[in-house]
């Protein structure tokens, strides 16, 4: 996990913290040319950067977007399979255990320009192992919270809650302005739907496992006890829709541009261009980053960066890692941003996106940096998808109240023990 470099991250924003990128194009050799390449991302990619790649290289790109869940088990399907599915992938923080473990991705290390891979060191811990870079970060992604200005206003509310016992305060004024249900929390049985419980654990003040990867969250003392019985209580209370029980993330943020909600408490500083882009947000103008609330301040947050992978079965490698070297080339990274709210992983880019004032949010985003913190202080485990998969399940049953609390963590922790022995 990229939690140790992205604090390096923090002084990107500010100065260079790596390497320079490589200064050359992506690779016009004629032995791809005339290639045609399957990108698998979950996020739209504007045929006009396509283009742009097609014409400098030759090489044609069929992108293929889903959603984030349908992306991953689709890859897994495949892999497990040794099935071509693409040719570049999307490679989460989450695959590097089970992935490079299994051999399904080609390592990086060879296959990229040095001084690219150098222009990303302030993230590829993330995908790091077994000696090898698996993956090219493409988002830099970490836990921020957004929240709507006016609605902030019409409450009398002139700052973000820095606590969450000034967040309760905040909510209830929210609520007597009108806003129905103030906050957006996704909580359906879905990776997105458990990575709020992640967060409120760590903003809470604890961990979800020991050094050692045993479980600490099931006792009523853990934070990640209090974590969950905050969320059941923020239905109860009538400060999240009770919808939410059935709700990924992209449809949460989706309400909360729409105007349905006062606050996104999980969410990346990538969708600030989303959230204030007038095609694609009724909200545009009055979106704004907001620090991740905790006990006796702000609390800590951790991170979720995403990277482009070469599967196995790749038909085109070369062609794959010239799409890879094309997209990480900062003009590209930075037009990335803003069409898809993919922050950019290269130092190279950061700083260009700092000192021009293109970042949204940038206060914000260097002040959220120093709070984020391991959420696998040694790196995701190579069970973490059963993990993920079992916690969906039982966090989503505890929210609907089809079981307490107490119940599905103590159920989760037992799996989560069988899984690391």
């Amino acid at each position: 996990m990229a939690i140790g470099a992205l604090a390096c991250g923090a002084a990107l924003l500010v100065a260079a913290c790596g390497g320079g990128s490589s200064s050359g194009g992506a690779s016009s050799g004629g032995s791809i040319r005339g290639q045609t390449i399957t990108v698998m991302v979950p996020y739209d990619m504007p045929q006009k950067l396509l283009n742009q790649f097609t014409a400098q290289t030759g090489v044609k790109v069929n992108y293929v977007k889903l959603g984030w869940d349908a992306t991953h088990t689709k890859l897994v399907t495949a892999n497990a399979a040794h099935e071509y599915i693409a040719d570049v992938a999307e490679f989460d923080w989450s695959f590097t255990g089970q992935f490079a473990g299994a051999g399904w991705v080609e390592p990086l290390d060879t296959a990229l320009p040095k001084p690219l891979l150098n222009n990303l060191k302030n993230t590829d811990a993330a995908f790091t192992a077994n000696g090898h870079t698996w993956a090219a970060c493409y988002s830099n992604d970490f836990r921020v919270s957004m929240y709507n200005k006016k609605m902030f206003a019409k409450a009398g509310i002139s700052s973000f809650p820095a606590t969450f016992d000034e967040l309760a305060t905040d909510v209830q004024k929210l609520k007597a302005a009108g806003v129905q249900y103030p906050l957006a929390i996704p909580m359906g049985a879905t990776e997105g739907g458990v990575t709020p419980w992640y967060l409120l654990t760590l903003a809470m003040g604890g961990q979800l496992f020991d050094d050692n990867l045993k479980p600490v969250f099931q006792s009523p003392s853990s934070s990640g006890y209090k974590a969950l019985q905050w969320e059941v209580d923020a239905l109860k209370n009538g400060w999240v829709s009770p919808g939410a029980v059935s709700l990924d993330d992209t449809p949460t943020f989706d309400k909360f541009t729409a105007g349905q909600n006062a606050i996104v408490l999980a969410t990346g500083p990538g969708n600030m261009p989303t959230a204030n882009d007038p095609k694609t947000s009724s909200i545009a103008g009055d979106a704004a980053l907001g620090l991740v609330p905790g006990t006796s301040g702000p609390g800590a947050s951790f991170g979720l960066p995403e990277g482009l992978s070469i599967p196995v079965t790749a038909k085109h490698k070369e062609a794959a890692a010239a799409f890879i070297e094309w997209w990480e080339q900062p003009k590209n990274a930075i037009a990335i941003y803003h069409t898809q709210g993919s922050l950019p992983c290269g130092s190279d880019a950061l700083k260009q996106l700092a000192a021009s004032g293109q970042l949204q949010g940038g206060d914000v985003v260097n002040a959220e940096l120093p709070h984020v913190a391991p959420l696998f202080p040694a790196g995701a485990p190579i069970w973490y998808e059963q993990f993920s998969s079992d916690a969906q399940g039982l966090l989503n049953a505890a929210v609907k109240g089809q079981m307490s609390v107490g119940d599905a963590l103590n159920q989760l922790a037992a799996k989560a023990a069988a899984h690391n022995q």
